[in-house]
């Protein structure tokens, strides 16, 4: 069953194929509130990088929707230019109240990462996104699979293509494992689990963290098999995944959200059927 599940998602992804998957990027709100950041900064490619990765350091454990969060974030920045980057962001995190939990955390890895970034030259970077994701993971003194991590070579990456620039995914960067992502993996049965659909909340946050190894490999497994990075994945697994939770697992629901996103076609009904399995309404 799991791994007939598991090559179903990947070859209706495979079918799809990369070009609509990048498509798809656009319609993520995070790659829009990034977007709108370059824009605000008249397409200075390093600051909205720094600031980027920088918030995406900082993207955990929520007070709130991520899509609400990017978007304080940008509308932040944009009417307060940064004078002093690491200081000025740490306002930033103060003030934010999607970043009320852990606030201290936060503004302890800011303090600790902000010196370094602030000096680098991050855009040329982006021509290799494997030596970033070794870069970040040196700077903040993790092994590189976390969540925050990843995430940040994906959102530098969002970064590179609103600012213009032509940016790829390599293949070997695992997908950021969050909520939604676990709860999708869990729904979907790509990884074994006994699931109560009415506790899958729990579980995510207890499996985000515990299994995260199994999770990545699972989704490497689907970005091989379907020649789509797993990087590249994450927006389609978030924003889908992102419908399917907030419609509490209503397919219906689901469908007419992503139709109103202009992204609806069979192959995508499909998936969120697949991707809402265990947990879709019955």
């Amino acid at each position: 069953m799991m791994n007939s599940v598991k090559e179903r998602i990947a070859s209706l992804l495979r079918g799809l194929g990369i070009n609509w998957v990048r498509g798809f990027e656009e319609r993520d709100p995070q790659y829009l509130a990034v977007a709108r950041l370059c824009r605000g900064f008249g397409h200075d490619v390093e600051v909205a990088l720094r600031l980027t990765i920088l918030n995406a350091l900082v993207s955990y454990q929520l007070a709130g929707k991520g899509e609400d969060h990017w978007n304080y974030f940008a509308n932040y920045f944009i009417g307060n230019k940064p004078v002093n980057l690491c200081e000025d962001f740490i306002n930033y995190v103060m003030s934010s109240r999607y970043l009320v939990r852990y606030r201290d955390s936060r503004v302890r890895r800011i303090r600790n990462v902000c010196p370094q970034i602030a000096k680098l030259s991050l855009s040329r970077y982006l021509n290799d996104l494997s030596s970033l994701w070794r870069l970040l993971s040196n700077i903040t003194k993790t092994r590189g699979d976390e969540k925050t991590i990843v995430f940040a070579v994906k959102m530098a990456y969002y970064v590179g293509r609103v600012c213009g620039l032509g940016v790829s995914v390599p293949m070997e960067i695992p997908i950021p494992v969050d909520y939604r992502v676990t709860v999708i993996t869990i729904c979907s049965g790509l990884i074994t689990v006994t699931v109560n659909p009415n506790n899958v909340t729990g579980l995510a946050r207890e499996l985000m963290t515990r299994r995260r190894a199994e999770i990545q490999h699972v989704w490497n497994e689907i970005g091989r098999l379907s020649d789509i990075p797993p990087l590249n994945l994450d927006s389609v697994v978030w924003v889908l995944g992102g419908l399917l939770i907030n419609s509490s697992f209503n397919i219906d629901k689901a469908i007419n959200e992503v139709r109103a996103l202009g992204a609806l076609n069979e192959k995508v009904s499909e998936l969120l059927h697949l991707f809402g399995g265990r947990c879709v309404e019955r």
